[in-house]
């Protein structure tokens, strides 16, 4: 039977830890009341999975889509490793019928590496809206303070002060 192993070694595993950290570090680095800018929130977030939303200081949003996209790789390393066990199962066997099932297998485990690439590219794109809109919104509890209605006999005033 395959062994279905991580084909990611220790070092490189670390390796990866810190350069994630280090970029979470650039990334609240930045000062907290001023503007966001619209197009580095999503920058980072196509980067790094949940960097536009540490950008724009949406934390909660930011490790929600950290473990989703997490999940979704770990998922994808495994299918992969899976995958290729059943491939070379299939080449080494002497049986017909059971190369067949080997290669039944590995054309499932294919299939849901497809799937784990297709939900990767969807809730990036998802990630990356997400950041857009919240750089834009930086500022509406204190635009919100602003708008004023009056309700006054039977009228209605919208007050909107420049």
């Amino acid at each position: 039977m395959p062994t279905g192993g991580c084909p990611i070694d220790a070092m490189k595993l670390w390796r990866i830890t810190i350069l994630c950290l280090v970029l979470l570090a650039l990334l609240t680095g930045a000062e907290a009341k001023t503007e966001p800018r619209v197009y580095r929130a999503v920058a980072y977030s196509a980067l790094l999975p949940g960097g536009g939303q540490i950008y724009n200081q949406q934390y909660i949003k930011a490790g929600v889509v950290i473990g989703i996209q997490g999940f979704l790789i770990g998922s994808a390393i495994y299918h992969d490793g899976k995958r290729d066990d059943y491939k070379a199962l299939a080449e080494s066997s002497i049986d017909p019928l059971e190369a067949q099932q080997y290669l039944y297998l590995s054309k499932d485990y294919r299939n849901k590496l497809r799937s784990d690439y297709w939900w990767m590219g969807i809730t990036a794109a998802l990630s990356m809206i997400d950041a857009y809109v919240d750089a834009h919104l930086w500022d509406y509890d204190a635009q919100r303070e602003r708008i004023r209605l009056k309700f006054e006999d039977s009228k209605l005033q919208l007050q909107i002060p420049f």
